[in-house]
């Protein structure tokens, strides 16, 4: 029964997961890494049932309510719905001996199997392996017509619009978000992959939220703009639409193969602007690219964001869809944990080459498709906090410029302590969030930096008297208390200074 209790601490008004839409995952796993000490059943187990059981919790919620369980057993929702899920679901049943809480459950078996049935029977669902194609109905693809074409929504589409959202089967609706961004019922995937139109690349298929740095970083028809880790190419080729096909476009690929979907990706979308540099970023340096003056930045990461959609597996020409480039993470505590350190230290390496090696550079765009802070707010801490990066003046991106519509932000506690020279709320309202499924497609997180740089070029011209060196930080510990000490101490002297003049 340890496992059901463990379960049931996840699921309750405290934690919001009783309230939240089906299939809502988001930081589900560094839930359960903050409670590890607490918790007497393998982690992993705990993981698997919650996402089950969260997943089918409208189904589950039917079931419950028609049965009217809560209403005769003297038994938690929590509990409750956790018991029921591996009853009427699970192939093993409730794996737990003897006891009140599963008695509880078992008088009302013929009653549970009854409303069970009576709601798949009302959902056109015939058995249990198509409940994974019911909830993936629900899910939304996206699409995106390409404006390098010059296109527009084919006619021989078979959809009627529609301002519903999510669109239902046969419907197509407008993004409110995203210029020249659609949405429709998952269950079309195959049938917009095998159109004319796809195949010419005048329809794109490219998450909402993956559209997001590229609106935010905004970049000018004539302008010279970095893609630092740019396959398999959605967000490059976006890059070139909003440029007009015009400027230039350096899309930076480790990877040889990957570098092959690029080139691939690219010259489909016809994004003529776009060389693909075959390399690593961090070999970049000004001499090459001096007129650079945006970089986008959506490196390696866990991939929590990511889930699968029914269909989802489609290549067309060897490409991969934007959604397949992350593997799968490992949610076992202690490896989860190392790995988001390691994956943040890479980041924050990557993101601070951006940040300091491009003098002409005013605006740079940070993404991911994890739900982990760790991979998101912390690493945007982190580059707020370093103050090589903070000497050339850089600060983030206010709401106003960063899909300001939008609902859901960054994590406010994550920036806590953090008072000059922007406040925790400026900094989190300065980020975008998106929730796997609940938000419309995967999970993602995107933040902005930005500078002025006639004040950059005032500080590197010698006009700052901070003679501190920076020697780096130890990545194997928390930085921040270093970094903000010497942040504090730098504050001080300018107050000094201030005061003497």
């Amino acid at each position: 029964m340890n496992l059901y209790l463990d379960a049931a601490k996840f699921i309750s008004p405290k934690t919001s997961f009783a309230k939240c839409s089906a299939s809502n995952f988001s930081d589900l796993q560094s839930a359960i890494q903050k409670l590890l000490p607490s918790l007497k059943s393998d982690p992993k187990r705990i993981y698997a049932l919650l996402k089950s059981t969260i997943r089918y919790k409208e189904i589950l919620d039917d079931v419950l309510k028609q049965a009217e369980l809560l209403q005769y057993e003297k038994i938690s929702y929590s509990i409750a719905i956790v018991l029921v899920h591996d009853f009427l679901i699970s192939k093993t049943g409730i794996t737990a001996g003897k006891g009140p809480l599963k008695d509880a459950i078992l008088r009302h078996k013929t009653r549970l199997k009854g409303e069970f049935t009576k709601v798949k029977i009302k959902r056109g669902i015939r058995d249990l392996g198509e409940f994974n194609t019911s909830s993936n109905d629900r899910t939304i693809r996206w699409i995106r017509v390409n404006k390098i074409a010059p296109s527009t929504l084919p006619a021989s589409l078979p959809f009627t619009e529609t301002s519903e959202f999510p669109p239902p089967r046969g419907t197509i609706c407008a993004d409110p978000f995203i210029p020249h961004l659609y949405a429709v019922a998952n269950t079309h995937t195959r049938q917009l992959v095998s159109t004319q139109a796809y195949q010419r690349g005048e329809l794109i298929l490219q998450d909402r939220a993956s559209c997001f740095p590229a609106i935010i970083l905004s970049p000018m028809s004539g302008e010279t703009v970095i893609d630092a880790c740019a396959a398999p190419g959605n967000k490059t080729t976006h890059l070139a639409a909003i440029m007009g096909n015009i400027g230039k476009v350096i899309a930076y690929e480790l990877n040889p193969d990957r570098a092959k979907v690029l080139q691939r990706m690219v010259k489909r979308a016809g994004a003529s602007i776009v060389r693909v540099e075959n390399r690593d970023f961090t070999g970049a340096v000004p001499a090459e690219w001096e007129d650079v003056t945006k970089v986008m930045c959506d490196p390696s990461c866990s991939g929590s964001g990511i889930f699968r959609k029914e269909g989802f597996a489609i290549t067309v020409s060897g490409d991969e869809t934007e959604e397949q480039e992350k593997d799968g993470e490992d949610t076992s505590g202690d490896a989860l944990a190392k790995r988001l350190l390691n994956l943040s230290i890479f980041q924050t390496q990557i993101m601070k080459h951006a940040l300091t090696r491009f003098p002409k550079a005013t605006r740079v765009v940070y993404s991911t498709c994890s739900i982990h802070a760790e991979e998101n707010e912390d690493v945007v801490r982190k580059l707020l906090t370093d103050p090589e990066i903070a000497k050339l003046g850089w600060r983030a991106m206010g709401r106003e410029n960063v899909i300001p519509t939008w609902h859901r932000r960054g994590w406010r506690d994550r920036f806590q302590g953090m008072e000059w020279p922007q406040t925790p709320e400026e900094i989190a309202e300065g980020c975008v969030r998106a929730e796997p499924i609940v938000d419309g497609g995967i999970g993602f997180f995107v933040a902005g930096f930005e500078r002025n740089c006639a004040y950059t070029h005032k500080r590197a011209a010698g006009h700052d008297d901070d003679s501190e060196e920076w020697h780096g930080f130890d990545d194997a510990v928390d930085s921040r208390p270093v970094i903000e000490t010497a942040i504090k101490r730098r504050n001080k002297k300018i107050k000094k200074n201030k005061r003497s003049a």
